[in-house]
């Protein structure tokens, strides 16, 4: 069969370039017409290799040009193809190492080009793969990046013109990006055909619904840089499904024997040159990554610190097809291969009893895993066994912006003149374009005049009064306009980690739908603040509140805001989130209305996460987005704080519950205070403001007031 047309995205393609393997021009698609015969006439030797290539993190070459000579408008294009031809006179370990990659310096010392290859078969939702290529976009600065997208099946002209549509953002960052269509189906085939592309070096097998976390592919380039044949993957971090039978699956799978602690594959998996020389061509097989993994052996395979990829699960039942699509691939595999004990995951009776004896305090969760694992194996299929690249079909997503994502920050401060300097300092962001606004709302203690001195970025609005935080934040979203992708609501007392934005966008970037997506809220001491993922109001939660059950013993059972005991880790799906630090999509703000300026402060944002629930989909959580969180800096005191926490408390009783449960819940809330300020006469409570709440409960009792619609 004819090798297929190849669409080099974002340079113009010599006619006559040679493309196969072996001749003196290996890979000159990147490079203009005539690139070839100059590249051919340098000497490796003679010429020192610029800085910028030897080390991450160094910025880009001296020369920047973003003109077409191949030597200096594109280092990128012009360093790889140096890597890959094979210059007349130059024999043994020399062309090896530029095959791989390397020079010898002038002391004859090893230096390691910080190149990588990214191989990705897309062959399902065009939607999926947009989102993967922008990850890799935002992760690959300061890497010599080749992308390589091979698109095959029936969707193969929906990826190819999705994939082109990020020709723009390659060219900004300096990266290639390669677009391949193949007519042979299978995701083997597709592999094969990406690998023609390769310049030789390190490479990275990337399936196209995956997305890889802040500071994957820079873990990956240092952890391929070894003689030694190895094989690396970053840690798999699953987004947990809203499936008791699914969060089960989630739950045991990464920790069965031979997967724990080990590479699993699933997607992503990388290796260096002589790695690669460990096999010709992937077999038809399902389980790619298995068959790699095969060829290595235990002190071969080497599971990142660094990084991570967000693996979806699928649901209900395209779980359980995937599952018996996995089992054949296993089953295929140890029929074509002899390969040697611990270089696949073991799965004899023996090993299962001990996987039973080791999680066996997981309980339901093992209960469901073997459930489904059960399923599997009574329902296998015919159509198991399909070379043809054949999976779960998700819904289709949609596309988002092909470049780097751009944030619009809303900031709203009240006296706040000792936290917003930390703030605003911990606004960092190596995936994004920020943008920050802040309105303050009559400070008194010299707030906006602090912020203009201190940062040119920022602009500020001063409000003569108090309009509340959610009008506020509704003022500088219309501010925005169409110029961001994402707004990101963040309280003037928080601090974010370094890269809790990028986490953010990562967590965004895997969601099937627009989302509106929360970090993990520390204390100053280090501890976790489980307060910024919330049950849905209803009348269990009232309950809760009112008999005081997130104190009894087995309370994270019986208190709903307290998730069944969760430990705010992982990715996850989540009731509300508080607004304390919130990414949300532009256009599901818009879809929304925003905020409901009902609630003055407090409230507004659990009741936009229940309204987006509705529209889009449940608020994801991603605990690797850290931030610390004063809390109350904006309140007079912690009483006062508190009558707008209970105002909130009913407002959302009143409008998201049926009349009956609204009032009785409201009810409850009255009782509760009641019992926790007659605890405090007695001196059992622990905090000193019960009495305060009793006394002045008209304050809060019927909520923030609600819209006068008589005036219309």
């Amino acid at each position: 069969m004819g090798r297929a047309p190849a669409t080099r995205v974002g340079r113009q393609v010599c006619p006559d370039a040679v493309r196969s393997e072996g001749t003196a021009a290996a890979r000159i698609g990147e490079l203009p017409c005539g690139g070839a015969a100059r590249l051919a006439r340098i000497d490796p030797g003679s010429a020192p290799l610029p800085a910028w290539q030897s080390r991450i993190g160094a910025g880009d070459p001296p020369c920047s040009s973003r003109s077409d000579s191949a030597l200096q408008g594109r280092p990128q294009a012009a360093s790889a193809t140096v890597g890959l031809v094979r210059f007349r006179g130059l024999r043994g370990s020399l062309w090896r190492d530029l095959a791989d990659g390397k020079r010898r310096g002038a002391n004859g010392e090893t230096i390691v080009n910080h190149t990588l290859d990214v191989v990705i078969p897309a062959g399902g939702d065009p939607g999926l793969l947009q989102r993967c290529l922008v990850a890799l976009v935002c992760d690959g600065h300061d890497i010599d990046l080749r992308v390589i997208v091979v698109a095959n099946g029936p969707a193969s002209s929906q990826n190819q013109a999705s994939a082109e549509l990020l020709l723009r953002a390659f060219e900004d960052e300096r990266q290639t990006l390669i677009v391949v269509t193949n007519t042979c189906p299978g995701k083997t085939a597709a592999l094969n055909r990406g690998d023609r592309e390769r310049r030789g070096g390190a490479v990275l097998y990337l399936d196209a619904d995956t997305i890889i976390l802040p500071g994957t592919l820079a873990a990956i380039v240092a952890g391929l840089a070894t003689d030694e044949p190895l094989l690396v993957a970053p840690p798999m971090v699953l987004v947990r499904p809203e499936g008791r039978l699914e969060r089960g699956f989630a739950s045991v799978w990464p920790r069965l024997s031979g997967m724990e602690n080990d590479v699993v594959g699933a997607g992503v998996y990388a290796t260096n040159p002589a790695g690669r020389r460990r096999w010709s061509a992937f077999p038809p097989i399902a389980a790619d990554d298995l068959f790699v993994r095969s060829l290595f052996a235990r002190s071969e395979r080497k599971l990142l610190a660094a990084g991570g990829f967000l693996f979806n699960l699928p649901r209900r039942w395209d779980l359980i097809r995937a599952k018996r699509r996995w089992d054949h691939g296993n089953r295929t595999l140890a029929g074509l291969h002899d390969v040697r004990p611990g270089n696949l995951p073991t799965r004899s009776f023996r090993s299962r009893l001990g996987d039973v004896a080791r999680l066996w305090r997981e309980g339901p969760a093992l209960a469901c895993f073997v459930l489904l694992a059960l399923s599997a194996r009574l329902t296998r299929g015919e159509n198991d066994d399909a070379a043809a690249w054949i999976g779960p079909k998700p819904p289709p997503i949609a596309p988002v912006a092909p470049r780097r994502p751009r944030i619009g920050i809303c900031i709203v401060t009240h006296n706040n003149a000792d936290e917003i300097r930390a703030c605003l300092t911990s606004l960092k962001s190596c995936w994004s374009e920020l943008s920050i606004r802040i309105e303050d709302n009559a400070s008194v203690d010299g707030t906006a005049d602090l912020v203009r001195q201190a940062e040119c970025r920022t602009k500020i609005r001063a409000n003569p009064v108090n309009r509340g935080f959610a009008a506020s934040v509704n003022r500088l979203a219309v501010d925005f306009g169409e110029e961001v992708d994402h707004l990101l609501l963040v309280n003037p007392d928080v601090e974010l980690a370094s890269d809790a934005i990028d986490q953010l966008i990562a967590a965004s970037l895997a969601s099937e739908a627009e989302a509106i997506v929360g970090g993990r809220m520390m204390r100053h001491d280090g501890s976790v603040d489980p307060h910024n993922c919330l049950a849905e109001p209803s009348l269990r939660q009232s309950i809760a509140f009112a008999l005081g059950l997130r104190h009894w013993p087995g309370g994270k059972w019986l208190d709903p805001d307290a998730l069944g005991g969760w430990g705010r880790t992982g990715i996850r799906a989540v009731p509300a989130l508080t607004g304390a630090t919130l990414l949300i999509n532009r256009a599901l703000w818009d879809r929304l209305g925003g905020f409901n300026e009902q609630y003055f402060l407090y409230g507004e944002d659990v009741d936009l996460c229940i309204r987006a629930k509705r529209l889009s989909g449940a608020p994801l959580f991603t605990g690797f987005a850290r931030y610390i969180h004063q809390g109350g800096a904006s309140s007079a005191s912690d009483s006062e704080r508190w009558v707008a926490i209970l105002r909130g408390k009913v407002s959302l009783y009143r409008q998201h519950l049926p009349a009956l449960r609204s009032r009785l819940a409201r009810w409850l809330l009255l009782g509760g205070v009641t019992l926790r300020a007659m605890a405090e006469t007695s001196g059992l409570a622990r905090r000193t403001i019960w009495r305060d709440l009793w006394r002045n409960h008209n304050l809060w009792r019927h909520g923030w007031p609600q819209p006068d619609h008589s005036a219309k």
